[in-house]
């Protein structure tokens, strides 16, 4: 019901025969549908692949500091959704560029698990290839800020917290 693939009498709805056809978690496949009519599905496949695999960033107990110095190069400091663009983004750019050996040494050398980015990035074609499927297609232009957490929100709604404004600052659940 939160989704909208269930009306008020529990039957499902033109959104939720969609959501069923997507290979991928209903909330993920939400957030999709949702960036596909307002401008960001390029970015939300990106972000609902990375939410449908094991973070591929690795920080091993002995070389914690060094992990974390190198995924600094990718940090946005607006939310961990744009991070993972960002390190997207680097990733596609050296994946054409070098051979697969140097790509998986560069992997390394970020702290990353080669296996885990081949899964993540197996996972984007699926699902761009599902949502094609559908008739949708990639935004031409980049998505702001803004459009992005739309969409992500469209399948988040029971985890949207509200921070009081006391002094413990706590944090009320939806």
């Amino acid at each position: 019901h939160e989704l909208g693939a269930v009306d008020g009498l529990r039957k499902v709805t033109r959104l939720g025969r969609k959501l069923a056809g997507l290979p991928i978690d209903p909330r993920v496949g939400r957030m999709l549908l949702e960036a596909a009519h307002i401008g960001c599905l390029r970015e939300l496949l990106v972000i609902g692949a990375a939410l449908s695999v094991q973070d591929p960033r690795e920080r091993p107990f002995d070389k914690r500091q060094e992990a974390d110095q190198a995924h600094a190069v990718f940090a946005d400091e607006r939310a961990d959704f744009l991070t993972m663009l960002k390190l997207w983004d680097f990733l596609e750019e050296q994946r054409h560029q070098l051979t697969r050996r140097k790509f998986e040494r560069l992997c390394r050398e970020y702290f990353l698990s080669p296996t885990r980015v081949r899964e993540w990035h197996d996972i984007h074609l699926q699902l761009k290839e599902q949502m094609h499927q559908l008739g949708y297609r990639d935004n031409a232009n980049p998505a702001n800020y803004e459009t992005i957490h739309h969409a992500i929100l469209a399948g988040l709604l029971s985890h949207i917290g509200l921070r009081t404004q006391t002094k413990t600052q706590d944090y009320l659940g939806a």
